[in-house]
């Protein structure tokens, strides 16, 4: 199919928001047949209580397109456990052997990093795991990832933002004096991960740079994602020693040799479930009460989790192991598979961590059916993420919500002309940098 059939589908699926068929279950091996021993206690009750998703094996992560579509809270919380169950670092999986809340690095952070995938000069990133080298592969080669028992690097995280970065524009004697580490300075730290699925289809595509994300669309070849596509966006504060039993946390070696502890506050999880990708998003409860908090303009809908309460009861859903566990903290903000609800308004979605100062105007659906690249005079432009037209404030910004419009991708001088050829909702491949260097042979 032409990327302009795909588009065609594209829109289809907008306005239809059409349901598909169930995916086939993921295959699992004989050596990760579960045993009781390592299912924390509640599993076992889980039968108790009504449960749309198998629970048998909740380290792995679920591929059911049925599911994701009717039962979408419950599928959020399936992800929640298995992306956030306990990493085998040698083999970048979750490891059934651990407990549920070991304090240890998760499954997610175990994946392919953004930073290390958008390599400043465009090269490529290099295999998921190194033939004969266990544990090795993209994370490590720019030393992103560290060993479960060291400091992470604070290159692991993105470049901060000036919101940030209170300091940045911080003048002293009457001269701008330049940040010696941003990351010590930054309220927050962020990071974008995805596994195998998705970091294989951009490898192999070599949509890791500029370069062939231009020569795609030249060739209007559609950028389609494999349905066992997940990738995630994390937020991470600073936190004090006494806090670190209510969170999950890092410590993060800075630039001049100390550490710092980092507590999670909020995580998106998107994945290719859907035709239009399924999104879910999760908070620590804390979020709303903390210094300067944006608060949750939005109200919560976890109808999984609330079983005979209203949608936005604020707990965490039992039987499924988070009890006695940092991740009993957490709480589903929402989760969305349509850009409309059923009386066609837009359907919002916010983190107030990773949505802050736009919660109101936040759909995380639309705002990614942005993600686009035109070649004009071949020059590579994208559609903006945020809307500008109207007044904001000079902190507030406004997101797109609602059905995608046909002339966000028109030629603005010919209309009959699409000029954005859509990127399959990811974001993260605006990321990518000009090639700098020449191919391998």
């Amino acid at each position: 199919m032409s990327a302009r059939g795909t588009f065609t589908a594209f829109v289809l699926v907008a306005v239809t928001q059409v349901l598909v068929a169930p995916a086939r279950a993921a295959s699992t091996s004989a050596a990760n047949a579960p045993t009781t021993a390592f299912l924390a206690p509640p599993l076992a009750a889980l039968t108790a209580r009504t449960a749309a998703l198998d629970w048998n094996k909740p380290w792995i992560e679920p591929r059911d397109a049925r599911a994701a579509a009717t039962n979408s809270d419950e599928y959020a919380w399936r992800l929640f456990v298995a992306l956030n169950w306990p990493a085998n670092a040698a083999t970048r999986t979750s490891d059934p052997k651990a407990a549920f809340g070991a304090d240890q690095p998760v499954a997610w952070e175990v994946w392919a990093n953004a930073v290390d995938i958008y390599r400043d000069d465009g090269s490529d990133p290099g295999p998921w795991i190194i033939a004969g080298q266990a544990g090795s592969g993209v994370a490590e080669s720019n030393s992103r990832r560290s060993p479960p028992s060291a400091a992470a690097d604070e290159n692991r995280f993105e470049t901060f933002s000036l919101k940030d970065i209170p300091t940045a524009r911080h003048i002293v004697d009457g001269k701008m004096v330049p940040l010696t580490d941003p990351a010590a300075s930054a309220r927050r730290l962020t990071e974008i991960r995805m596994n195998r699925a998705a970091f294989e289809y951009i490898r192999a595509n070599e949509l890791y740079n500029l370069d062939g994300q231009m020569r795609l669309v030249a060739t209007d070849r559609p950028v389609n994602f494999p349905q066992a596509a997940t990738e995630i966006k994390a937020k991470w504060r600073p936190i004090r020693s006494d806090e670190k039993a209510r969170y999950h946390t890092v410590t993060v070696r800075l630039a001049d040799g100390s550490t710092r502890l980092y507590g999670l506050t909020a995580l998106h999880i998107v994945s290719k479930a859907l035709p239009q990708w399924f999104w879910a998003t999760f908070e620590h409860i804390d979020n709303p009460t903390l210094p300067g908090a944006d608060g949750w303009q939005l109200p919560s809908h976890d109808h999984f989790a609330c079983v005979g309460a209203p949608d936005n009861c604020n707990r965490a859903p039992r039987g499924i192991g988070l009890e006695g566990t940092v991740w009993q903290n957490y709480r589903l903000r929402g989760t969305l598979t349509r850009f409309v609800d059923t009386a066609g308004r837009p359907a919002l979605l916010a983190n107030s961590e990773l949505e802050a100062g736009m919660q109101q105007t936040s759909s995380c659906m639309t705002c990614h059916a942005r993600s686009t690249l035109a070649l004009a005079g071949n020059v590579p432009t994208r559609l903006p993420i945020f809307d500008t037209s109207g007044t904001t404030s000079a902190i507030g910004r406004r997101g797109y919500t609602g059905l995608p419009k046909p002339q966000w991708f028109e030629d603005p001088s010919n209309s009959a002309k699409r000029l954005f050829e859509p990127l399959d909702f990811v974001w993260s491949l605006s990321l990518a940098r000009p090639r700098k260097v020449p191919h391998e042979t």
